[in-house]
């Protein structure tokens, strides 16, 4: 009977904690909706592979070992990296998830199949994306040749993010002057800005009432999608709570470019400048943070988060 002291103890004390957090974010935080989709990108600017849970850490989602836009396609010229406003076709070349492997498949191609990190012995290569100079691992010809073949260009490789370089989000060059709530100590793998995008899909709703074009939540890639109770609140965010457990700083909203005006599903680009165009004036209207849609955010508390899982705001 002595030994199921300790465990009593520790169940009460976790039923009490539990019961403080919930007490806590009632008292400070306002409910909002629920997560209704998680999306992890293991190749920066390729198709989403869509889960039902992922654990939230410093640099972006993991899933079974695999880290959210750790690759990145690059010109092995001029060290560049590539991305759909490079070559819209990447839209069609999806991402699976296994134990030891991650898979790549793409229209008329046969599957890639890569492992979750690069031989360590592979060569190393310096790349650009957004100002920011890292160092990269090759993941090798066979994969070069893929992407080079699907892509229609043999200057192309596929490296890694090696967590070496320590690239911050203040390196991006894509801070605003509109709602920045950023620290010198966020860090970001091949994302543009920040480790994580928080879309609503209620804001959703109400751009594609007045797109004249088709417009989806693939086109802005968001990492959470959140089934919210009213649209164009995400503008005014400074915290965010989803579990018991998360807690996420809303650091910017997220000003959109033309790669919004690529069509997920078909692969090209709006004749008509849309949704661009029509997100200019839709967000002035409601007194929106101008051509932006989302908000950046970086996790302050890790943990897991599932789709299902409430979603509250800091009052």
């Amino acid at each position: 009977m002595e030994t199921l002291t300790p465990l009593v103890a520790f169940s009460l004390w976790k039923h009490l904690a539990s019961a403080w957090i919930r007490r806590d974010i009632e008292r400070r935080f306002e409910y909002f909706g629920t997560v209704s989709g998680v999306n992890l990108y293991p190749v920066k600017g390729l198709g989403a592979t869509r889960v039902q849970s992922a654990l939230c850490g410093p640099l972006g989602f993991e899933v079974k070992g695999v880290r959210d836009r750790f690759i990145m396609v690059v010109d092995k010229e001029t060290g560049v990296g590539q991305y759909m406003r490079h070559f819209p076709k990447m839209a069609f070349i999806t991402t699976r998830v296994e134990d030891d492997v991650i898979a790549l498949e793409a229209p008329g191609m046969d599957t890639l199949l890569l492992p979750h990190t690069p031989d360590p012995k592979n060569q190393q290569i310096i790349c650009e994306i957004h100002a920011s100079r890292l160092v990269t691992r090759d993941f090798g010809d066979e994969a070069a040749r893929w992407v080079g073949k699907y892509l229609n260009d043999d200057k192309l490789r596929l490296v890694y993010y090696l967590e070496s370089n320590n690239r911050l989000t203040m390196d991006s060059g894509n801070n605003r002057d509109s709602n920045i709530r950023v620290s010198p100590e966020d860090k970001i793998p091949f994302s543009c800005a920040s480790s994580y995008l928080l879309a609503n899909e209620r804001t959703l709703e109400e751009l594609a009432k007045l797109t004249p074009e088709p417009v989806h939540m693939d086109n802005f890639r968001p990492s959470i999608i959140i089934d919210g109770a009213a649209p164009f609140l995400e503008d005014t965010w400074t915290q965010i709570r989803i579990g018991d457990s998360l807690v996420f700083r809303c650091q910017e909203s997220c000003k959109r470019c033309a790669v919004v005006n690529i069509n997920p599903n078909t692969a090209e680009r709006s004749k008509q400048n849309e949704p661009l165009k029509t997100m200019k004036r839709f967000k002035e209207a409601y007194s929106g943070v101008p051509l932006s849609f989302g908000v950046y955010a970086a996790a302050e508390r890790g943990g897991e988060v599932r789709v299902g899982d409430p979603v509250w705001v800091l009052k």
